[in-house]
């Protein structure tokens, strides 16, 4: 379930206790429509007492089994370890320092988003678009990035392992300060994609590089 319905299904529990609370016929059901009436409260204060404790379980439930919803609504502490985003619109974005640890992001959309300081390891990035996206100080080791794209990014002092060879396109890039593994900086440095100026930062693609 995505974390869209979950919350849906919280909200639900929450408005359904608040009717309940509101409606008076639930407190004076007659004595023919209750099965049992040793089962039920004497009054109405023990009755709403008890409403409330049901209501409170259901939706302590509701955000165990759906963690992610108590970020979306305090607004903070939101990451996607291990979670399955792929195709999703996390374009224009503010995602600093979040933990995208082994997440699935098949062709996720990440354009121009903040990512910086962002981990992405062991993330299965493959068509993802991270194009004019801030990525400084990202972690990108052991990741699956065939066909992504990094056109116009800012990758500084960013951490890439050897998928970066595998990348769609590199070009506009800043890779100012960037840990590249020695073995993959010559293949990178004779891409034809690696050129151009990065339009934020105004740095030269090649010579973010210091390609030998």
């Amino acid at each position: 379930m995505t974390r869209t319905a979950g919350f849906v299904l919280t909200l639900m529990l929450a408005i359904s206790c608040g009717h309940a609370f509101s409606i008076p016929s639930l407190f004076n059901a007659s004595p023919s429509k209750i099965a049992d009436k040793a089962d039920y409260p004497n009054d109405h204060e023990e009755a709403a007492s008890l409403i409330g404790k049901y209501c409170a379980q259901g939706i302590l439930i509701g955000c165990l089994a759906f963690p992610q919803i108590v970020g979306a609504v305090s607004g903070g502490g939101l990451d996607y370890a291990n979670l399955d985003i792929t195709g999703q619109d996390f374009s224009n974005g503010n995602y600093k320092g979040k933990d995208f640890t082994q997440v699935i992001a098949k062709g996720t959309n990440f354009k121009k988003s903040n990512l910086q300081g962002c981990r992405f390891y062991k993330a299965y990035l493959v068509n993802a678009d991270f194009s004019g996206a801030d990525l400084r100080g990202a972690a990108l080791e052991d990741t699956s990035m065939d066909g992504a794209n990094l056109n116009g990014a800012i990758a500084a002092g960013s951490y890439f392992g050897q998928s970066l060879l595998d990348v769609e396109s590199l070009e506009n890039a800043d890779f100012t300060d960037a840990s590249i593994p020695l073995k993959t900086l010559p293949q990178i440095c004779e891409r034809p994609d690696v050129k151009g100026t990065n339009p934020a930062t105004g740095v030269d693609t090649l010579e973010s590089l210091m390609c030998p």
